[in-house]
């Protein structure tokens, strides 16, 4: 395992433990992208520290990520000392910087830009000043509904794990009030399909806002493990596991309380996510 320690501005550090995942095509990252700050944002990239090296091996962490339409992408500038930006299209393309640009962004570990997805579609980008490597954002407009809640899927209805090794999940309550400050607490448990054996079950509160739950798969034989937020309080949880192809995954989801006081009746609701 390799850590990196960054330096913020006001003298505080943050870790970013990245775990030695690439053979695998995938690698966790744990904390927050930002703990100085929190950020409106639902989702958060890192421009990586040694980004700025041809031979690094990431330039933008995760360089592959699918959303669901409406998510807010926060990209944090970790490489200390370099400036990046971030800019959509291929490199030197006619269109590149025509959906977004951050124009350049400070060499600072807070440094950030902010993209919302308001539509469906494959975006890559890429940065000016380093422009050997290209990153992607899917965006989907697929999405479940029933008994109170609307959850989008990053992917399409069915989840391509090898398109997509992970998918990002906005579970947002129909019927309880958010009001961006009052505490939700959801119970989100996950089943194997074809077993119906429970392999995760965890809660998760968000200060008044839906859940962005992001599932990434791991193609070894391991405990379920989560992480997040990617803020200081707000933004994506993610859930490491070995989610296979050709299966389904029953994902169960409860709001057991609001304001940290219980719901006689909780909101629930099942679905079953399916992979190929």
């Amino acid at each position: 395992m390799n850590y990196f320690i960054i330096a913020t501005s006001e003298g505080l550090t943050l870790l970013l433990a990245f775990i030695g995942l690439m053979n695998f095509g995938v690698f966790a990252q744990s904390g927050s992208m930002s703990t100085l700050q929190n950020s409106n944002a639902d989702y958060a990239v890192s421009i990586v520290p040694g980004a700025a090296q041809k031979d690094s091996t990431y330039h933008y962490y995760p360089p592959k990520i699918a959303v669901p339409v409406g998510t807010t992408v926060a990209w944090f500038n970790n490489d200390v000392e370099q400036p990046h930006t971030v800019t959509s299209g291929e490199p030197g393309a006619p269109n590149e910087g025509s959906i977004f640009n951050s124009g350049i962004m400070s060499a600072s570990a807070n440094s950030f830009f902010q993209f919302t997805f308001t539509q469906a579609g494959e975006f890559l980008y890429h940065c000016n000043i380093h422009p050997w490597r290209v990153a992607s954002v899917h965006s989907s407009n697929a999405f479940f509904t029933g008994n109170g809640f609307k959850i989008g899927i990053g992917s399409d209805a069915t989840w391509n794990i090898a398109t997509y090794p992970r998918v990002l999940l906005n579970i947002e309550p129909q019927t309880i009030p958010l009001d961006g400050t009052t505490p939700v607490t959801y119970n989100v448990t996950i089943a194997e399909g074809q077993s119906n054996n429970t392999f995760f079950s965890r809660l998760f509160t968000t200060p008044g806002e839906p859940l962005p739950l992001e599932l990434v798969t791991f193609q070894v034989n391991r405990t379920a493990t989560s992480h997040g937020p990617d803020f200081s309080s707000t933004g994506a949880y993610h859930i490491i596991s070995n989610f296979k192809s050709g299966s389904s995954y029953p994902i169960d989801i409860q709001i057991v309380s609001v304001n940290n006081k219980p719901l006689e009746n909780p909101a629930r609701v099942s679905f079953d996510l399916k992979t190929s």
